[in-house]
């Protein structure tokens, strides 16, 4: 009945579903709205790869995009991180965790941080749930300045070069 729909209840049992339930599974390969999907695998080789080849996009280089980066970072970042990136945060101070690597002190990219803040690394967990896909590169723009690093403008990248991973294909879902 298109006029008047029944009215189901989504952990009922039901005939109108070939399997009798009402809450139905999302159809293979759907991507929610506002999904970034991220390409990049969590494991080593993953990491190097989005090192190596994943850039910041243009739109995240204006100082709007830095001024947001540093509140994010100081909400995300400076407990263990330190103001300025030096790993001297609060929760390292007093010993919670142990001593984390200087921002100077490491080889990073714009890829390997937003790998990072993505999946963690280490003691880092990842920030994935608590940080949209904007966020993210806020906050790693953020982090290129404090590391003092020059920011270019990226050349453009096309949704083709970016690689897709098994676990965001899964048609098992």
């Amino acid at each position: 009945d298109m006029y008047r729909s029944p009215a189901l209840k989504a952990y009922e049992p039901s005939s109108q579903f070939e399997n009798g339930q009402e809450a139905q599974l999302p159809v293979a390969g759907s991507i929610p709205r506002n999904y970034d999907v991220y390409g990049y695998e969590d494991t080593p080789a993953g990491y190097e790869l989005a090192k190596a080849k994943l850039s910041m996009p243009a739109e995240f280089i204006g100082e709007e995009n830095l001024k947001e980066g540093k509140e994010l970072y100081g909400i995300f970042c400076t407990h263990c991180h330190g103001d300025n990136g030096d790993g001297q945060g609060h929760l390292v101070k007093i010993e919670k965790f142990p001593p984390v690597p200087a921002y100077d002190s490491r080889d990073l990219t714009p890829g390997s941080m937003y790998h990072v803040i993505m999946y963690g690394k280490g003691l880092m967990g990842s920030h994935a749930s608590q940080l949209n896909y904007d966020e993210r590169w806020k906050i790693v723009r953020y982090v290129q300045e404090l590391r003092g690093d020059k920011v270019e403008m990226p050349a453009e990248t096309s949704a083709e070069e970016m690689p897709v991973s098994e676990e965001t294909t899964d048609e098992n879902n």
